[in-house]
Order: structure tokens, then C-alpha cells, then sequence
């Protein structure tokens, strides 16, 4: 992904003599590889991260992830939910980071005020609504804008 995106960079400097670079992904080192648990009064919030338990959120997803299953596959699963729940998004909660899921990201990052690249990297996860998950737990968290 970052040689695709470095190579996208090069043709934009090429074509138009301007470096163009997606929103949030330049910092990112990695894809995530995992998620963590966040207390959030009563309620349980699950973000991507970059492994299970490390509460490390400079990580990306983007289009293709989640398809070789284990545990970004449940990365993208938290993700989804929270999409659907807290901006309106109607995707299957199937894992698959693919182009609906791309779509949706876009969404919530135009609520949000973002760059709409479709990659769902640090500075969405910033400013992102999380489900509240948990018994009696049904809203969201407000991740404020840029």
C-alpha cells in the first residue's frame, strides 16, 4: 500500500507538478493488524489497532484488508459496526474492507470534515464515532471534528 500510494504521489508530481497524498496515511506504518478494547463508562469501545491489546491506533485499513482473515478481519468487523451504528452506514459486517466499506469510511470522514480518501488511518480514528457496545448500551461516542 504505501508503494501504491508513493507511486500515485510521483504520477500527480509528474502530471501536474503537485505532490498529492492521502488524508491521515502518511504517519501510518503499518495496516492494522488487530484491535483493542477502550472503556468508555459503562460501555466497551473497539478499535482497530495495530495488533490485538497494544491500544496503538497508528495503523491503517484500507481496500483488501481483512481478506486474509485472523485478527484484521476482526478489525474491520469493529469498524463496520461502528460505521453502520453511528453514521447511518448499512454495510454487511462481514470483515472485508471492500469498496462499500470504502464508501463508508468516505462518508464518515466528509461528517467529519476529513480529507474523503476512503482509508481509514489516525486521523479518522481520531476524530471517529465509536459504537458503545455492552449491555444497555446502544449510541455512540462523539469524536469531535478537525
Amino acid at each position: 500500500m504505501r508503494n501504491a500510494a508513493a507511486s500515485l504521489a510521483v504520477l500527480g508530481l509528474l502530471t501536474t507538478g503537485t505532490v498529492v497524498a492521502t488524508a491521515g496515511t502518511a504517519q501510518a506504518a503499518t495496516h492494522c493488524q488487530g484491535y483493542s478494547t477502550y472503556k468508555y463508562g459503562s460501555a466497551l469501545l473497539y478499535k482497530p489497532t495495530t495488533k490485538n491489546k497494544s491500544r496503538n491506533t497508528n495503523c491503517i485499513l484500507a481496500r483488501g484488508d481483512g481478506y486474509g482473515g485472523g485478527s484484521q478481519l476482526n478489525a474491520v468487523a469493529w469498524l463496520q459496526r461502528s460505521l453502520n451504528r453511528c453514521f447511518g452506514t448499512d454495510l454487511d459486517v462481514d470483515g472485508l474492507y471492500g469498496p462499500a466499506t470504502v464508501g463508508a469510511v468516505k462518508t464518515a470522514q466528509r461528517v467529519k470534515g476529513l480529507a474523503q480518501d476512503g482509508v481509514f488511518g489516525p486521523k479518522t480514528s481520531r476524530y471517529m464515532n465509536w459504537a458503545r457496545m455492552g449491555s444497555g448500551n446502544t449510541g455512540c461516542t462523539y469524536g469531535g471534528h478537525p
